[in-house]
């Protein structure tokens, strides 16, 4: 069993009502089906597993979820709307130029609670099922658009300070890409990456399209 969830469950508070209790028990197999998909990928997320990742009962599936499939993507497009959520919240943030939101941005994805391994696992298992699977192809489409809508204008907004001429459409595209081949790498271990690096990496990669031309 996961320790992180565990230390959740010593964490909550003694007293929930019952709307608050809904939503942990519901939260909580939520962050299961993504630890269990990390760990057996889409086929061998059971639900037997899933149900001892969350220290849950089989019956308190069927209670939120109709079947391992629903499960399965709402565990996605939460994990999908935590990251957004970060991502909006610093693409809005007038304190910081338009660049440094871009790179504040791009870290985030390799920043807790947006990255974790699992995440990372669990997104490269999601990624691969949705060659077959038209939900989970429709949900990373979903969240692809949403993250390059929010990095275009940063773009732009940051090549007219530096008096650039860029596509922007294509450096948030290009940048979201990078990104996800990151993610691959640290999931799979194939490149011995490290999380700093890939922070550096998209670093260098936003020094391309400013510094380089100052």
């Amino acid at each position: 069993m996961n320790p992180n969830f565990q230390r959740d469950r010593r964490e909550i508070p003694v007293r929930m009502n019952q709307a608050e209790n809904r939503r942990f028990r519901r939260q909580s197999l939520l962050r299961a089906a993504i630890a269990t998909v990390a760990r057996y990928d889409i086929q061998g997320a059971t639900v037997e597993r899933i149900c001892a990742e969350a220290g849950a009962s089989r019956g308190l599936i069927a209670h939120y979820f109709e079947s391992k499939e629903e499960l399965l993507l709402a565990a996605l497009e939460d994990w999908f709307q935590t990251a957004i959520k970060i991502k909006r919240k610093i693409a809005r943030d007038k304190s910081l130029s338009a660049e440094q939101r871009i790179r504040q941005i791009a870290a985030s994805n390799f920043t807790a609670p947006s990255y974790s391994w699992e995440n990372a696992a669990a997104w490269q298992a999601f990624t691969n099922a949705s060659r077959y699977n038209p939900a989970y192809a429709d949900s990373i489409r979903s969240a692809s658009r949403k993250v390059r809508r929010l990095l275009k204008p940063l773009f732009k907004r940051a090549a007219r300070k530096h008096k650039l001429q860029i596509k922007a459409g294509f450096a948030a595209s290009s940048l979201y890409v990078l990104i996800d081949g990151l993610w691959n790498s640290l999931a799979t271990g194939k490149d011995d990456l490290k999380v700093s690096s890939a922070r550096k990496i998209c670093d260098k990669f936003v020094d391309g399209w400013f510094v380089t031309h100052r």
